[in-house]
């Protein structure tokens, strides 16, 4: 037998040496490259693993239904993480702004919320009655820990993505998550309507195994979210350092120094508002008035996913010439439009197809609105800033789907979801009535 030189020629060694540079690369990174770069390819892994959570997620209502939760017991499914976020994040956010080193906050926060679908795994063992409720309380309680990363994650995006990248950036990792999510969904979907059928794992085992894929595609997204690199903050503040304004006075001195930053507030509060009353609704409408099945549920979030990757390929290269703002007004009134179509057509088949149209343009409104906010927001007070804008919304956020639940049942569905188009449509005009000044910036 021919033993192989240790100094047989580089080319016939070449596919050893590239397969060594793949592993390298998707275990720590690609090598000579800046550390911009590095923390992007970092991003870009992470939110692909994140799509695997983020499929089973997708599934979250419809478990509750299934397991018996009421019309008002999924509207606080939407509403009491939203309520969580009031109460939290400007605190979260404060006490971020006096660390140095906001990593191990980020991430140990990250594990907490993402425990909560292992213990969704776990719950049908644990528990034989009070299944919808207890599931109901496990996924508000992830929300304590979720407000608190999302107080960082904003204001990390911001730290780690040069502004002229951003646009670029934050397309390909919806694009990535759109489509892990799209396939999965699909899959999962499937395996919910067939293990179900066939024996193989019935309910709510079925909906268990789900959780638990998902749990560990999370695992792997936050190690690599551990592996981001952050500029170092300035050094906490101490005893003796001024002290900081309450937070009404803050709040106050923030919406009246810039006229920009408060109108962004008030048109999505009205924008995000419409969205919001109908929010619990249709999972509700497509499950028990149109009988949907979970295959159903799969497809619809399979083809919405689509419509999105789709949108954000368009529309990266439509906000090269039309700008943030200019591709807002023209975005947010076709993103108005999904809750007039599902009242007005009840038709499963129909509803795909919405869901396809209407999230190509929910990319324009997601880019535009997003870097728009940033722009707005100094950066030495960043997470504040965010999450004042995000304490507002998420006070409307609480309100309106227990509004819309209770509309619901005394006016019915299909005449909510109108009411709901309608105010989003409000809202996506205010956009042009109460204009948002900020500077064009290079968009690569």
């Amino acid at each position: 037998m021919r033993i192989p030189s240790l100094t047989a020629p580089v080319r016939q060694r070449r596919p050893y040496l590239r397969m060594r540079r793949v592993l390298r690369a998707l275990v720590g990174g690609p090598v000579g490259v800046s550390q911009t770069d590095r923390n992007i390819w970092y991003l870009c892994i992470e939110v692909a693993w994140a799509g695997v959570l983020g499929a089973a997620t997708s599934f979250n209502s419809a478990f509750a239904v299934r397991l018996g939760a009421s019309g008002a017991l999924v509207g606080a499914l939407t509403s009491f993480p939203c309520l969580i976020a009031v109460l939290m994040l400007i605190p979260s956010a404060r006490f971020l702004e006096s660390r140095s080193d906001r990593r191990p906050w980020i991430v140990g926060s990250l594990f907490l919320t993402r425990l909560g679908y292992a213990l969704l795994a776990i719950l049908p063992w644990v528990l034989t009655h009070r299944r919808a409720e207890a599931a109901v309380l496990i996924l508000i309680a992830a929300a304590i820990p979720n407000t608190f990363f999302s107080a960082a994650w904003q204001p990390l995006l911001a730290d780690v993505i040069p502004p002229p990248d951003r646009t670029r950036v934050l397309s390909m990792r919806m694009i990535l998550y759109s489509m892990i999510v799209a396939g999965l969904t699909f899959l999962g979907g499937e395996w919910l309507e067939a293990s179900n059928r066939f024996g193989w794992a019935r309910f709510p085992l079925n909906y268990q195994v789900l959780y638990a894929i998902g749990f560990l595609g999370a695992l792997v997204s936050t190690v690599y979210v551990a592996r981001i690199e952050l500029p170092r903050a300035g050094p906490a503040p101490d005893a003796t350092a001024e002290p900081r304004k309450p937070f009404l006075s803050d709040l106050k001195t923030i919406l009246t120094v810039d006229r920009s930053y408060r109108a962004i507030v008030l048109d999505t509060l009205v924008f995000d508002g419409g969205a919001w009353l109908v929010a619990p609704l249709y999972v509700i409408y497509f499950v028990r008035e149109l009988g949907a099945g979970d295959a159903w549920i799969g497809l619809h979030s399979t083809l919405s996913n689509i419509g999105i990757i789709a949108g954000y390929a368009l529309w990266r290269r439509a906000l090269r010439r039309l700008g943030h703002r200019r591709g807002l007004l023209i975005s947010a009134p076709l993103v108005a439009c999904h809750a007039f179509l599902v009242s007005l057509f009840p038709n499963l088949g129909l509803i795909l197809v919405w869901a396809i149209l209407v999230n190509l343009a929910v990319p324009g409104v997601n880019l535009s609105h997003f870097n728009i906010l940033l722009q707005l927001c100094p950066a030495e007070r960043r997470p504040t800033y965010i999450a004042t804008f995000s304490t507002i919304i998420n006070a409307i956020a609480f309100v309106m789907p227990m509004v819309g639940v209770a509309l619901a049942e005394a006016l019915g569905i299909r005449t909510v979801l109108l009411l709901g188009g309608s105010l989003r449509l409000l809202g996506a005009l205010l956009f042009r009535l109460n204009p948002i000044t900020v500077e064009d910036v290079e968009i690569r």
